[in-house]
């Protein structure tokens, strides 16, 4: 995950090997009311924003979890359908790296689903304020719990149905990204799954020192 309404912190990541192109369609960007926030999945992590962006489905059915050899939590990319461990995998496990942003965010968002907690950090721009939040070792230096918090989300959330709306550069060091998706929350003891619920945000993403594309912050609600 400026924020066409305020600028965020946000969902920071998230480069270098395989390069998969970007879509085609560069649509202006549509920004509506959003609040500065961590991004992508920060809220069910501690970082609620109570004007982020949400509908919530009563009813809605309820699917099932994608295995490691069926397709990709992202939904496959270039080529839909693609099996994870020809998709993203490869980029959680550090054999590539994305080269272009929406490669970028569909493998965080992958990252999220599969609980690869030291992806999301890898991807993170250290100018993001979640990537610095954490508790203070006995030395006094903070140790970010970005990486643990994923694991904790990913046992407690499903997310799914990822769609990429919009795809646009501003210069050559920073890019948007804005794309929704859907999550129900699962795993508690004595509760069903609960309702589904459809988010939305505007993700930025700058490079690193490296010339690497990492996600810099995002803010929910602020695209449609």
């Amino acid at each position: 995950d400026v924020r066409g309404a305020r600028r965020v912190r946000g969902d920071a990541p998230r480069v270098g090997a395989r390069a998969c192109p970007a879509p085609a369609s560069n649509r202006d960007l549509i920004v509506v009311h959003g609040k500065k926030k961590g991004g992508f999945a920060a809220e069910m992590m501690g970082g609620g924003d109570e004007n982020a962006a949400t509908t919530k489905k009563a009813g809605a059915s309820k699917g099932t979890a994608p295995h490691a050899d069926e397709v990709c939590p992202c939904g496959g990319y270039p080529t839909p359908g693609l099996p994870y461990a020809r998709c993203c995998k490869p980029y959680h496990k550090g054999d590539a790296y994305p080269g272009d942003c929406v490669t970028l965010m569909r493998s965080r968002f992958s990252g999220y689903a599969k609980g690869e907690g030291e992806y999301i950090v890898k991807t993170t721009h250290p100018e993001n304020p979640i990537f610095k939040d954490g508790s203070k070792a006995e030395s006094g230096k903070v140790v970010s719990s970005l990486a643990d918090d994923v694991k904790m989300t990913c046992k407690k959330v499903r997310f799914y149905g990822l769609e990429i709306v919009q795809d646009k550069g501003k210069g050559d060091d920073e890019h948007y990204v804005g794309f929704k998706y859907k999550c129900r929350v699962v795993g508690q003891k004595g509760f069903k799954e609960l309702a589904e619920e459809s988010h939305s945000e505007l993700s930025t993403f700058r490079r690193g020192d490296d010339g690497r594309w990492l996600f810099l912050d995002g803010v929910t609600g602020a695209v449609e």
